[in-house]
């Protein structure tokens, strides 16, 4: 043990006439403990939260989305799935078309169709996971037969309709002025629900070739879903794709899509860790009037250290090293806490949300090793500049100024 670590250990125990001094010291570890705490487990509830809206919209959606510019319909090309199938980020893809159209059942109601590939959509879509009534089943197995189409449960409800029942969908592709727009019989043949108000109560899924006759496309795609074995992976594939396709094709990723939302997430998170930070802030504070207070208690012993054959280094290091100690333990003290109420949270789901506001049952947890690092290294770094000033004074003391002034 070094001499400036023993003398610090030294003067954290303290004195009965210090006894509001160590008092200081406790607070200022219990704050940084308290502080680390709470945005350990704020970060890793915003991370679930984040977590969860990208996974449900993604979900529905795609990573990648391969389109023309302008969303031109193109013609879904062997070129095309061939560049798709070379990248081996690429876990799979499937052609889609979407377009607005009318519903019609007992009500008449307004959606956004999607005209889907059953054959590939399970590559890029958990579509089939989340139905609740009926199955995935939009191809016709004779030609006396609809199609069917699958509604989400919002929509489905506001319809008054259930599996087995016909609907028409009204499409707004008109080719001349006084042509009535198409009309096409469908069969309802599931529901499905993802928790998304926006997704459930206003898209349904028809089959490809069904929302080409619909929407008079002849044989072509609005664009194509790319999944990707890794969501961190995007923006390279992006990249990589945009490198690869040929005019007009391009790619755009789901942070394009959805731009303001990644935003939001980014700078909610950002400005929570900042404003809780401010606990951390407070403790920090606590510990260099601590320190300032032990410094005017302890001026005796800091004389006679240096009368000693002490350097001004060895006491401005002892005082850093004693308000570091406080900061270490405080902010490990913290990390324990924190990640025991978040892996608690995240194993039995204790603090449970209304299922009828919230799309999920419970807070959601997702711990992240970079949090812990970047909150215990601010934390770190706050003690480490509260330090500075008194053990700067400390290191500054005169022998002969201590002993006329005693």
């Amino acid at each position: 043990m070094s001499f400036e670590l023993f003398i610090a250990r030294r003067y954290l125990r303290s004195k009965r006439r210090a006894a509001f001094i160590s008092t200081i010291t406790y607070i200022s570890f219990f704050g940084i403990a308290l502080g680390v705490a709470v945005l350990i487990i704020v970060s890793s509830v915003m991370n679930g939260f984040a977590s969860e809206v990208k996974s449900r919209f993604i979900g529905n959606d795609a990573h990648v989305r391969v389109r023309a510019f302008g969303d031109r319909p193109y013609k879904y090309s062997d070129e095309l799935t061939k560049v798709l199938s070379a990248d081996s980020l690429i876990a799979g893809y499937s052609p889609y078309i979407e377009s607005f159209g009318m519903i019609k059942a007992d009500y008449t109601e307004g959606a956004l169709v999607r005209g889907i590939d059953q054959e590939t959509i399970e590559n890029v879509s958990p579509l089939k996971s989340q139905l609740i009534a009926g199955s995935l089943k939009l191809n016709k197995e004779d030609d006396d037969e609809a199609p069917g189409i699958i509604l989400g449960k919002g929509l489905a409800d506001r319809l008054a309709t259930i599996p087995g029942e016909k609907i028409r969908i009204i499409s707004p592709a008109i080719s001349s002025t006084f042509s009535q727009p198409p009309v096409k019989s469908f069969i309802v043949t599931g529901i499905f629900e993802t928790g998304l108000a926006e997704i459930d109560g206003g898209m349904c899924y028809i089959s490809l070739k069904s929302a080409q006759k619909l929407f008079k496309l002849k044989g072509k795609v609005n664009g194509t879903y790319v999944k990707l074995n890794s969501i961190e992976k995007t923006d390279k594939v992006k990249d990589n794709l945009n490198e690869a396709l040929e005019y007009p094709l391009n790619a755009i990723s789901w942070k394009d899509l959805h731009r303001n939302l990644y935003a939001w997430m980014e700078i909610e998170k950002m400005m929570m860790n900042l404003l809780l930070s401010l606990i951390v802030f407070i403790a920090a504070f606590n510990i260099l009037s601590g320190l300032i207070m032990v410094v005017m208690e302890k001026k005796k012993e800091i004389g006679i250290l240096l009368a000693m054959g002490a350097t001004k280094q060895n006491i401005t290091r002892i005082f850093v090293i004693q308000g570091m100690l406080v900061g270490v333990a405080g902010t490990l003290f913290g990390l324990i806490l924190g990640y025991s109420v978040s892996f608690i949270q995240l194993k039995y789901k204790l603090f449970s949300l209304p299922a009828d506001i919230y799309f999920i049952e419970a807070m959601p947890i997702e711990l992240k090793l970079s949090d812990f690092i970047i909150i215990a290294s601010a934390s770190l770094l706050l003690t480490f500049v509260s330090t500075i000033y008194p053990s700067r004074q400390a290191g500054r003391t005169l022998p002969a100024d201590i002993i006329r002034n005693e």
